[in-house]
């Protein structure tokens, strides 16, 4: 039985207008995006700007409306980025102290099975002291596996992944991609992140064995916001 669908996007496009003399330019910053994603599936969207990624970003969180097509979620689904995890946080509050909202599960599934949160802790070295430091205190280092124990502990399904993955350190990388193996729902990666897949690539061969996961949906978009499906895997 085929996963069921929880993103449809159905010849969406958007455009901003702007006045140029006596008429009106319509500029188009997405047109003719039409794909399926059913849970368990990996997408990435590749663009020629910023202007393009934020446009789609702010679609898929229902913060903008296409003005053409539509763009239909499915229901009781619940759409994330790594950007509103980490912007959600309490800077004052300690990291367990964060992880008490309802958004976080305290068994999140992880390598297949479910996972005592305790125990990702540890995977990621941040028991001790630290779990009881103020999150602004923590080092870079530490900060961004506490945002990836946030992503794969998040009650959603579908995450959005902009800025986390150009911050992973090597235990944090490998962390990630054993969770990406396993995640039941839908992941989307905005941009191409050179330096995320050539970290992969730089693991260990055994790690590497491990780390299968493929963006099966990619999309690049033109200059005048065209979707074309790449139809290949990364």
């Amino acid at each position: 039985m085929k996963p069921r669908v929880l993103l449809k996007c159905d010849n969406v496009g958007y455009s901003t207008s702007s006045a140029s003399g006596n008429s009106v330019e319509e500029k188009w910053d997405i047109l003719k995006l039409s794909l399926e994603l059913h849970a368990g599936e990996r997408a990435s969207f590749r663009f020629q700007n910023e202007e393009q990624k934020q446009v789609l970003w702010r679609l898929f969180l229902q913060k903008l409306k296409p003005k053409t097509g539509s763009f239909i979620i499915s229901a009781k689904t619940h759409i994330h980025s790594d950007d509103s995890l980490w912007t959600g946080t309490d800077k004052k509050a300690t990291m367990l102290e964060n992880m008490t909202s309802k958004l976080f599960t305290k068994r999140p599934w992880f390598g297949g099975q479910r996972k005592n949160l305790e125990t990702l802790i540890d995977r990621l070295d941040l028991n001790g002291r630290i779990l009881h430091v103020p999150v602004e205190e923590l080092s870079e280092e530490q900060a961004a596996r506490f945002w990836a124990l946030m992503l794969v502990s998040a009650n959603t399904q579908v995450v959005l992944i902009d800025r986390l993955f150009s911050k992973l350190d090597e235990v944090t990388l490998v962390f990630v991609q054993e969770w990406l193996e396993s995640y039941a729902g839908i992941i989307i990666l905005f941009g191409e992140h050179t330096e995320y897949f050539n970290a992969v690539k730089t693991l260990s061969k055994d790690q590497q064995l491990k780390s299968k996961t493929e963006f099966n949906t990619i999309f690049n978009f033109s200059e005048d916001g065209q979707a074309q499906n790449l139809e290949q895997k990364v």
